[in-house]
C-alpha cells in the first residue's frame, strides 16, 4: 500500500451512516480500518469498498473492550504509523423509558459504548493522530445531547458526556493542527433511530448516505475545529436558504 495514502479509522462500519463514511472515504483513496463487534458484519461494507476499487482492514471489535481499543492504537503504530482521521460512530441506544425504571446494568453499558469507550479511543489514537499533516477527529453525537428530552435516560447522559469531553480535549490541543469536532446527523433512516422512532415515516428522514456524503466534505475543509458541534439539518436548511436567494 502506498505509505502516503491517507489512514483513517471508523466505528461502528457495519451499517447506516459509518457503513456510508467507510465507503466514501475508500473511494476517495482513503484506507479505512473498520470496527465492528463482529467481523462478519462488516463483510457487506468490505465488498461494496472492494468493489469499487478502495481498500480496508476489518477490525472485530466490542467498544466495551477497553483493552481492546488500546491494542487497537498499538497495531495501527506498528502498521501504519499515524492516523489521519478517526471518525468515532459506534454507539447504543438502551431502552428509552422512564428513567428510574432503566436498570442500572443498561445504563452503565450505554455510558461504557458513548462515552467511555471513547475516552479509551482518544488516549490510544492522540499520538497517531499527531503524526499526521491534517488530523481530523469526528465524534457523532445527538440533540438529545443539549436538549434534554424525557425518557431517553442514559442515551442523552452519555452524549451530552461525550461533547463535553471532546471540548476538553479540544482545548488541550488548541495550539495544534489536530481538528476535533462533533456532528449532529439529525433526523437519518438508521437501525437506531428506528429502534428509537417505531412507525415514522421513514420517506421523511434523511439517508445514510447523504449524511455521510456531507460529513466528508466538513472532513475534507482547511477548517481546524476545536470542539465544534456541527448540526447537518441546519448546515442543510442554511445552504437550501442561501441557494434560494
Amino acid at each position: 500500500m502506498n505509505r502516503d495514502k491517507q489512514i483513517a479509522l471508523i466505528t461502528g462500519a457495519s451499517s447506516g451512516i459509518g457503513a456510508e463514511i467507510a465507503k466514501q472515504l475508500a473511494k476517495k483513496n482513503v484506507h479505512t480500518i473498520l470496527t465492528a463487534r463482529s467481523a462478519s458484519r462488516l463483510i457487506k461494507t468490505e465488498k461494496s469498498i472492494i468493489d469499487n476499487g478502495g481498500t480496508c482492514t476489518l477490525v472485530e471489535l466490542d467498544m466495551k473492550d477497553l483493552k481492546g481499543l488500546d491494542n487497537l492504537g498499538i497495531k495501527i503504530f506498528k502498521r501504519w504509523g499515524k492516523l489521519d482521521i478517526l471518525v468515532a460512530n459506534a454507539a447504543v441506544l438502551g431502552t428509552l423509558g422512564p428513567i428510574h425504571h432503566q436498570s442500572s446494568d443498561e445504563f452503565l453499558e450505554v455510558m461504557m459504548v458513548n462515552t467511555i469507550s471513547n475516552h479509551r479511543l482518544i488516549r490510544s489514537c492522540d499520538a497517531l493522530l499527531k503524526k499526521s499533516h491534517k488530523p481530523k477527529a469526528c465524534f457523532l453525537t445527538s440533540t438529545v445531547a443539549i436538549d434534554p428530552k424525557p425518557f431517553w435516560g442514559a442515551y442523552a447522559v452519555s452524549k451530552a458526556s461525550l461533547e463535553h469531553m471532546i471540548k476538553i480535549w479540544s482545548a488541550e490541543n488548541k495550539h495544534n493542527n489536530l481538528s476535533i469536532f462533533t456532528i449532529n446527523p439529525g433526523k437519518t433512516n438508521t437501525k437506531m433511530r428506528n429502534k428509537a422512532m417505531p412507525g415514522e415515516d421513514t420517506k421523511k428522514l434523511q439517508k445514510p448516505s447523504e449524511v455521510a456524503k456531507v460529513i466528508i466534505q466538513i472532513i475534507f475543509l482547511d477548517t481546524h475545529y476545536k470542539g465544534d458541534t456541527i448540526d447537518i439539518m441546519k448546515l442543510n436548511q442554511s445552504s437550501n436558504e442561501t441557494g434560494s436567494r
